[in-house]
């Protein structure tokens, strides 16, 4: 399952390396050519616009499986361990609800607009949507993941809260030497 994970995550990375790069090369191809020659690439910012989404989704989908959103530890950190176990299951719960409505509404979207394609590209816009159902579902299967984590025990506290970064260990460093920045 670890081998699996990480050729997982490594294949999320590369898709949003691979989309940066290819915007990056379609907009500054583009403007070179109209530049020198007049004449630019006609798919490039219908292609750089998908990709665009894409690489936005995906990239959320890395932030959220390498726990890097932003949380807010301050209450949490100073709760008893059962009901950090509880605050960490309700947000669970919330975020699964708006994942869920993430999902539906894009798969609807998806549906209705895959018979529509772009003018620029001459592809389904469906395809934009797509991003989107398949950020929810993969996030989805990750917090029932992380849920079950919790209830069986295979969850540890530490993981329980979002890890503090070097700003917010500074501010809590001079706010206990009682200065203010």
């Amino acid at each position: 399952m670890a081998a699996f994970s990480k050729f997982y995550l490594a294949l999320l990375r590369w898709i949003v390396i691979a989309c940066m790069f290819g915007i990056l090369f379609l907009i500054f191809a583009s403007v070179v050519l109209r530049y020198a020659f007049n004449m630019g690439i006609y798919l490039s910012e219908g292609l750089s616009g998908l990709m665009y989404v894409w690489m936005t989704f995906v990239g959320a989908l890395l932030v959220l499986y390498e726990r890097g959103h932003i949380g807010v530890e301050m209450l949490v950190c100073r709760l008893p361990v059962p009901l950090r176990k509880l605050a960490f299951a309700v947000t669970h719960a919330v975020m699964l609800y708006v994942t869920w409505l993430l999902l539906t509404g894009s798969w609807q979207q998806m549906m209705i607009n895959l018979h529509v394609f772009s003018p620029a590209t001459r592809l389904p816009i469906g395809l934009m949507y797509a991003a989107g159902v398949f950020f929810a579902a993969a996030s989805a299967l990750f917090l029932i993941w992380q849920l079950i984590a919790l209830v069986t025990g295979r969850l540890s506290d530490a993981n329980l809260i979002v890890a503090a970064g070097e700003d917010e260990d500074e501010a809590a460093r001079l706010m206990a030497n009682g200065v203010s920045k």
